[in-house]
């Protein structure tokens, strides 16, 4: 069994149990990182629920924090996280995030999530 994610109790992705745990236990680290919620709630009921405004500005937030810290190993960690986290965005705004200039290699294998 996986995880639902959901905006509005709408559905918006639907993945298996590794996947989801993986993403869902990232969101926390990252959040500490840059000082930011994410707008990703794990209700503890296999739902994440997605606040796309907050998404948005967490998006921001940690685009921004990695543009500052320089550390290459740290953006090669957080470059998953990130791809899924532009993916939700997506589906849950129907629009992409304007991924700041520089940035390239986190969008270039978003069309491989489904």
């Amino acid at each position: 069994m996986g995880m639902l994610y959901t905006v509005d109790g709408w559905e918006v992705w639907d993945r298996g149990q590794a996947t989801s745990l993986m993403f869902g236990d990232l969101i926390p680290a990252v959040e500490r990182l840059v000082k930011q919620p994410s707008g990703f709630t794990n209700t503890g009921w296999d739902e994440i629920q997605i606040d796309p405004e907050k998404v948005r500005a967490f998006l921001a937030a940690t685009f921004r924090y990695l543009s500052h810290s320089g550390s290459a190993p740290l953006r090669l960690m957080v470059r998953g996280f990130l791809q899924v986290a532009l993916f939700l965005d997506y589906r849950a705004s129907g629009e992409w995030y304007p991924v700041p200039e520089g940035f390239e290699d986190i969008t270039e294998d978003l069309h491989l999530i489904t």
